[in-house]
């Protein structure tokens, strides 16, 4: 997928490819995501969780999201065992996240989906998102994430 700007209003949206690469996003991703954009380039939300101070500060439930986004990471790298772009992130990981160290011995997968998400906004206050998760069928490890919180239409 080219890297083409999402325009859905004021909701946070992006596609992620099977390494949490963001290939494409609308600029409230940077909002909800804060410090997204120095992860790399392109940015990368594995980066984010658990590497950047940002991700611990701002994901309220951080255990329960950091296991799962590593579990889901965990079933697409399978698939590719050998490739140099994964091995290299997850060494990353490994090395600058003792969570990390400890939890990828636990072989845990689990598939990518929607549900809800209490990201802490800038001022500190908790806000609870709805978000869909939707699988481009050309590219099964490309995925477009869109949030809504309850003000938003059809939540």
């Amino acid at each position: 997928m080219a890297n083409v700007p999402l325009l859905l209003g004021a909701s946070p949206a992006y596609v992620i490819d099977g390494r949490y690469d963001v290939l494409s996003h609308n600029p409230p991703v940077f909002e909800l995501f804060p410090g997204l954009a120095a992860t790399g380039d392109p940015p990368n939300l594995a980066r984010w969780m658990f590497l950047a101070p940002e991700g611990r500060r701002t994901v309220v439930d951080w255990e329960v999201e950091a296991r799962g986004l590593l579990a889901r990471l965990r079933s697409i790298a399978a698939k590719h065992e050998g490739d140099p772009r994964f091995e290299s992130l997850v060494d990353e990981l490994r090395e600058g996240c003792p969570e990390v160290r400890r939890w990828w011995r636990h072989y845990d997968v689990e598939p990518r989906h929607g549900g809800r998400k209490r990201p802490r906004g800038p001022d500190g206050e908790i806000i609870d998102y709805a978000y869909a998760v939707f699988h481009v069928a050309e590219r099964p490890e490309q995925t477009l994430v869109v949030y809504a919180t309850s003000g938003d239409a059809g939540v």
